[in-house]
């Protein structure tokens, strides 16, 4: 009888846990990006180029967007001595992603992402064609410091502020 309920925890934590890594992995693939830092502007606001693949020759601006942002969430700045920018951890985890799937559907299908991205300059767009599909590169500035400000106050991540 142990045995059984052993085997059945088992097979029942691995499900749930797969589960919940199937829609971060889903995320993940739809909003799959390459960032580079390309400079740190005003305080707390980095200047990035993503790059990220589509079908359509047309650039998909809002994809560019949400793609940075997840990439940043979730992935971290990579550093990049010629330009000055330090290299940032993830601002979160897979963990939080999951506990509050709800928050992230939200920020990412109603646009709540958008306060924290802005293009550079639509002139420095760059298409590429490739197998199947596009290659989009442009420019983006990420207001780093109040995405992390707003996480935070929406008691998504746990500054060192909660602390103290």
């Amino acid at each position: 009888m142990k045995k059984l309920v052993f085997y059945l925890f088992i097979f029942c934590s691995s499900f749930c846990f797969s589960q919940k890594i199937k829609k971060y992995n889903e995320y993940k693939s739809i909003y799959n990006s390459q960032l580079q830092c390309l400079g740190v502007g005003t305080p707390g606001s980095y200047l990035l180029e993503v790059g990220i693949s589509q079908k359509r020759k047309k650039p998909d601006y809002e994809k560019a967007k949400k793609s940075a942002i997840f990439s940043v969430l979730f992935n971290g700045i990579s550093g990049n001595i010629d330009y000055g920018c330090d290299p940032q951890k993830p601002i979160l985890n897979v963990d939080s992603f999951e506990k509050n799937l709800k928050y992230f559907e939200d920020f990412f299908e109603y646009g709540k992402f958008a306060q924290f991205v802005s293009i550079s300059n639509d002139e420095f767009v760059k298409l590429s064609k490739m197998k199947k599909g596009y290659k989009l590169r442009l420019k983006l500035i990420i207001n780093y410091e109040t995405l992390i400000k707003k996480l935070e106050s929406d008691g998504i991540r746990i500054g060192l502020g909660n602390y103290f």
